[in-house]
């Protein structure tokens, strides 16, 4: 056969062949597709679900994540009955305590967080830390721990013991930061000033460099002024959170000016007047009159800038004294 009249041949084979092989493979992709009777237009298969997990622990862990804790709460408490020296056994205390923190019964969840604390390492030991400073900050919040399986009781106390051992299993670390904060804030927040401004200051000096050192700096001050109970006390608080504020001033002067640290450094130093011009008008009600004049004249030496300065010159001259300056009585 010659090559003219065998081409047209060889041609329609190959179109042939090459027709059947993509009608094949059309129909191999529609295989694959789904016809939407909506629009009448084929589209990729939906992918199939996942297969549900294999073994009771991944089983735990999806019933947590579908909000049925009950059901993670049975199956764990099986589990871990049947499976004490499992490797993973450490993993299913874990999830049991979870199965408890997400039913809102703390103290439940914080036993099992404990067990896994004490016997577990790396990062499960992290984990467990890190949801025990949860359960300290529910606590801390005014949620209650239940006792005798009827009785709720608030567990403040236990919110602070909760935090003490995580930051002594873990300082330096940021999760022992956190936990100095939330005790500190808890103290202020509630009006153990005293306490909180102790904590505060161990937080600054436990994280010089820490997210809230500076932020530390400045409670403390706060909770020293706020521990003041008024002018006819002892000034040793106003002292204090001036020291502290001055600290505050030197060491982080920016962070100062935006928390107008200047500024209440000047109301501390009007309380202090207002403090020595309480003792003046004592003195002077009482009839002591030399005293009265001595503060007085320092407070015009002292507080020069203030009202209470301003009362004392009025209060000298209502004495008698004509001279502020030289103190002469009429």
């Amino acid at each position: 056969m010659s090559l003219p009249s065998f081409f047209p041949i060889l041609v329609a084979t190959t179109l042939a062949f090459g027709g059947a092989a993509a009608l094949a493979q059309s129909q191999q992709y529609r295989e694959q597709e789904v016809l939407d009777p909506a629009t009448g237009t084929w589209g990729e298969l939906p992918e199939p679900p996942p297969d549900p997990p294999t073994d009771e622990l991944g089983r735990a862990r999806t019933l947590l994540a579908e909000g049925n804790w009950r059901g993670a709460n049975r199956l764990l408490k099986r589990w871990l009955e049947e499976n004490g020296d499992h490797d993973r056994y450490l993993e299913g205390v874990f999830l049991y305590g979870e199965s408890y923190f997400e039913r809102g019964w703390y103290w439940e969840a914080y036993e099992q967080y404990e067990i896994v604390a004490e016997q577990g390492s790396g990062e499960l030991f992290q984990l467990a830390l890190r949801r025990e400073t949860d359960v300290a900050r529910a606590f801390l919040a005014g949620k209650k721990r239940r006792v005798l399986r009827i009785f709720w009781i608030v567990a403040y106390d236990d919110g602070i013991k909760i935090l003490d051992r995580v930051w002594e299993r873990t300082p330096g670390t940021r999760l022992g930061e956190i936990a100095l904060k939330l005790k500190a804030d808890y103290f202020f927040n509630t009006g153990e000033l005293q306490s909180a401004q102790d904590e505060y200051v161990n937080l600054a000096r436990e994280y010089p460099a820490g997210r809230f050192t500076r932020f530390a700096a400045l409670r403390a001050a706060e909770a020293a002024a706020a521990a003041f109970p008024g002018i006819a006390y002892d000034e040793r608080p106003l002292l204090n959170a001036q020291e502290r504020y001055q600290e505050v001033l030197r060491v982080y002067p920016e962070y100062a000016q935006q928390q107008r640290v200047e500024e209440r450094l000047s109301g501390i130093r009007s309380q202090r007047a207002e403090k020595d011009l309480y003792v003046a008008k004592w003195y002077e009600r009482t009839g002591r009159r030399g005293a009265a004049e001595f503060y007085y004249r320092q407070i015009l030496a002292d507080w020069p800038e203030t009202l209470a300065a301003a009362e004392a010159e009025s209060r000298l001259r209502g004495l008698g004294f004509e001279s502020v300056e030289t103190g002469g009585a009429p």
